[in-house]
């Protein structure tokens, strides 16, 4: 296991493992990721206090501008009561019977916590795609760098050796011209390199949280030879289908659609909840406190006409929720059969590109003696070292993306 790197770690090297670890660690989007999952664990924390009785506590004090109550007494006298007074109380109420909107407001509180964990897991493996298509084309570049270095090099024994054949007469000025104006091509796609070089180590710095400096190499080399494929890798779509995290989403949707059904139910039927206070109150200028038990019944007898269609929404979203749970999971396992297609075209071609550099390094070397025997032309043994650059180049962007592709489908199958 490769431990994760402190963000201030600069003019480093670092391997696929610690790129991806780092890019976990400080990417802000897995950043959010785990803060959603906080968020839901705090929901469902919530939901859990409706179990427990609602505790509240008033009180009142008031100063009428004359007796509140009032009484004539056979129109001879007048007399009137409370012109001030006091009151004050603490109940505690405990539910019930709500209709199931308790019990099924935590397991949907519950649901979403582990929608947020899921999409907590998407985000990692979103990071961990990037993080290796990044680095995958940084290499690509670099070993394509090495290439021209390479070439150049190439070049400038040749350049020497008709330099020498030009001082001798044997040979026009042209050629040496020609091998001239091809080192001048290298140089340039030199500098375009160097420049997609610096953007992409940008880009992979910000992705792992290390700024935009970019002061950092990778560790990675192109093997030689064509890695074998692993078809031990293959996995059938419908047994990968449930470990996925898009599967998972989609189960989760349907059970969080009956749980909302559920609710709407209970949301019409009556609620019932029990509990007992303390009060106190002076309004006869004299002090008094008891206590009392309650209990509280209400019957949504108006909601039930519209709670008949607002149920039958929700049974619908639920049917809908189960016809999508059904197209997506097809369409997962079309992708899952893509994305292996994906991976085994990108190893045939990287055998390919392979083969292709052994027939332009034999070309080359045949050219090469042809044209010091005098029995072919310089442009033919400069566009023999080009097919074997551009052969060099192919197959090591053709790894980058066997590579790429090989961790898309893992991803694909839920590993």
């Amino acid at each position: 296991m490769v431990l994760p790197l402190k963000a201030e770690t600069c003019d480093s090297v670092f391997t696929l493992d610690q790129c991806v670890a780092l890019a976990l660690q400080n990417n802000r989007k897995g950043m959010e990721a785990k803060n959603n999952v906080e968020v839901a664990v705090t929901i469902k924390k919530e939901a859990f206090t409706k179990y427990f009785p609602e505790i509240a506590a008033a009180g009142m004090a008031f100063w009428a501008n004359h007796d509140i109550l009032q009484y004539n007494l056979l129109d001879i006298i007048e007399l009137g009561l409370i012109k001030r007074g006091k009151v004050a109380g603490v109940q505690a109420m405990q539910p019930v019977f709500t209709g199931g909107l308790i019990i099924n407001g935590n397991k949907l509180a519950g649901v979403a916590e582990e929608v947020a964990k899921i999409r907590k897991e998407q985000t990692e493996n979103d990071l961990r795609l990037t993080t290796e298509t990044f680095f995958w084309k940084l290499n690509t570049l670099q070993s394509s760098m090495t290439v021209i270095d390479s070439a150049i090099e190439f070049l400038d024994t040749l350049e020497n050796q008709v330099r020498v054949m030009v001082d001798a007469g044997l040979i026009t000025r042209n050629d040496l011209l020609k091998v001239q104006l091809k080192r001048n091509t290298y140089l340039a796609e030199q500098v375009d390199l160097e420049n997609g070089i610096r953007l992409v180590k940008m880009l992979l710095g910000q992705y792992m949280g290390l700024g935009v400096a970019g002061n950092f190499d990778i560790q990675s080399e192109i093997p030689e030879n064509v890695p074998p494929l692993d078809y031990t890798l293959f996995i059938p779509s419908q047994e990968a289908l449930l470990s996925t995290s898009d599967y998972r989403l989609l189960q989760k949707n349907v059970e969080a659609k009956k749980i909302e059904k559920r609710m709407e139910r209970g949301s019409n039927l009556p609620s019932v909840l029990f509990g007992g206070g303390w009060y106190y109150h002076d309004l006869l200028k004299q002090n008094h406190n008891f206590g009392a038990l309650q209990i509280e019944v209400n019957v949504p007898l108006s909601g039930w006409w519209s709670g008949a269609y607002a149920i039958k929404r929700k049974n619908l979203e639920l049917i809908n929720a189960q016809n999508e749970m059904q197209d997506l999971s097809e369409q997962l396992q079309i992708e899952m059969q893509d994305k292996w297609n994906n991976l085994t075209a990108a190893h045939r071609k990287m055998e390919i590109e392979k083969e292709g550099i052994i027939q332009s390094q034999e070309n080359l070397y045949l050219n090469q003696m042809y044209y010091e025997a005098g029995m072919c032309p310089l442009s033919d043994l400069l566009e023999a070292e080009t097919s074997l650059k551009e052969s060099e180049d192919r197959y090591r962007a053709a790894y980058g993306e066997f590579k790429t592709a090989r961790a898309s489908y893992l991803i694909a199958t839920g590993r």
